[in-house]
């Protein structure tokens, strides 16, 4: 997977909540102060060309949807995160989190559950 921007990734994002558009489709769906719709579709071609989006044409329009999934990205970006700032060690990406973002007590609760549910697995 090619690395992208943070305008592309934002645009990626756009297409993930909308599922498919056109170029006037997502500018609509951007924040405020909305880029030009020719940098729009110029992103979009990139993005195309990198492989995360398709498109169908429908008429003298073209249709936008993403090929790469939410989850499928995500699982990229954490294993060069993992690998690269964390030295590979899940214990510092951890630790990181929990110490460095105030995590809600209910969600760590969650994730104990999660890892004692795992840990009963690999015994």
């Amino acid at each position: 997977m090619e690395e992208i921007t943070k305008a592309q990734e934002e645009i990626l994002r756009v297409l993930w909540e909308i599922n498919e558009g056109a170029v006037a489709d997502v500018v609509e769906n951007l924040p405020n102060p909305k880029p030009a719709y020719t940098t729009v579709a110029t992103v979009i071609k990139v993005l195309e060309k990198k492989g995360y989006v398709a498109h169908r044409k429908y008429g003298n329009i073209y249709v936008y949807y993403p090929v790469v999934t939410k989850k499928a990205y995500a699982k990229h970006v954490m294993k060069d995160a993992y690998k690269g700032l964390f030295n590979g060690s899940f214990h510092q990406l951890v630790s990181f989190f929990v110490k460095e973002k105030s995590v809600p007590i209910s969600e760590l609760e969650e994730l104990k559950k999660l890892i004692e549910q795992e840990i009963k697995k690999q015994k």
